[in-house]
């Protein structure tokens, strides 16, 4: 990012400067691939703002922890209780009309977002057809919170939070 002027990288905050800020967003990546071939931990020296290097050095710190995760935890017994027992929507809806809304979620989300990667927006639009099939259906709709949160515990998104579909 060094364009020769000096006082570029030192002075301007990063949360000021639209092209530092992309820059910083590919720092990480960077990092990450530094780790990848074996390099140490130490940034590089040509970096002049302290952002720079932090970006760098936590893309580097990162790479070690998305290696060492298998993917996302799974669910514990009690949260999967929990799902299933909103599915059914125990205490709001008869048997008959839990299972109607359970098979409206888990066609939406097969249909909507089986894709891979996921297109922006997909979680919203997904849960937008879901409250129209189930208010055609008759039965209540799941609150847009608690479908992420199906959608994670279920597996069909891995984590709705890290990703730019949180919309």
């Amino acid at each position: 990012m060094n364009d020769g002027d000096e006082a570029f990288g030192t002075s301007v905050p990063a949360w000021r400067a639209r092209r530092l800020r992309a820059h910083l967003g590919a720092l990480a990546a960077a990092g990450a691939a530094a780790r990848a071939a074996g390099e140490p931990r130490a940034a590089p020296t040509e970096m002049a703002h302290r952002a720079e290097v932090r970006r760098w050095l936590q893309g580097w710190d990162r790479a070690d922890a998305a290696s060492a995760s298998s993917g996302p935890k799974p669910a514990t017994p009690k949260q999967l209780a929990k799902l299933a027992r909103w599915e059914a929507g125990v205490g709001r809806l008869r048997p008959s009309e839990g299972a109607l809304r359970r098979e409206i979620l888990e066609a939406v989300a097969e249909a909507l977002l089986s894709a891979r990667p996921l297109p922006f927006g997909a979680i919203a639009a997904a849960h937008r057809e879901t409250v129209r099939r189930c208010r055609e259906a008759g039965v209540p709709a799941p609150k847009a919170s608690r479908y992420r949160r199906w959608l994670k515990l279920t597996g069909r998104v891995a984590d709705p939070a890290a990703s730019p579909l949180s919309d």
